[in-house]
């Protein structure tokens, strides 16, 4: 039985994204403004595109959508929505 090759990279992967759950909650529970929070941005944008590659297409794409809001300075309603949707995919994918 052949074993997949990328296991290790995608476990490093959900270790990593534990601790950028962290950093989401803590970023979540601050009384500032979303928009234009560029750590937000680079860390939704990081999210987006590793858990494209390691097949957590729903993590994916919802940090893409969060990363769309932040750049196109959305309403504050809008990115609080998206932010709390990709928490609780990670939340729901990390469980």
């Amino acid at each position: 039985m052949p074993t997949d090759p990328f296991a290790p990279l995608r476990q490093r992967f959900l270790t990593r994204c534990a601790d950028q759950l962290a950093e989401l909650k803590a970023i979540a529970h601050q009384a500032t403004p979303l928009p234009g929070n560029d750590p937000l941005i680079r860390l939704a944008h990081s999210l987006a595109g590793a858990a494209g590659t390691f097949g957590f297409a729903e993590i994916s794409a919802r940090a893409s959508t969060l990363e769309t809001l932040l750049i196109e300075q959305a309403d504050g309603a809008s990115m609080r929505a998206a932010l709390d949707a990709l928490i609780a995919e990670i939340e729901r994918t990390l469980a």
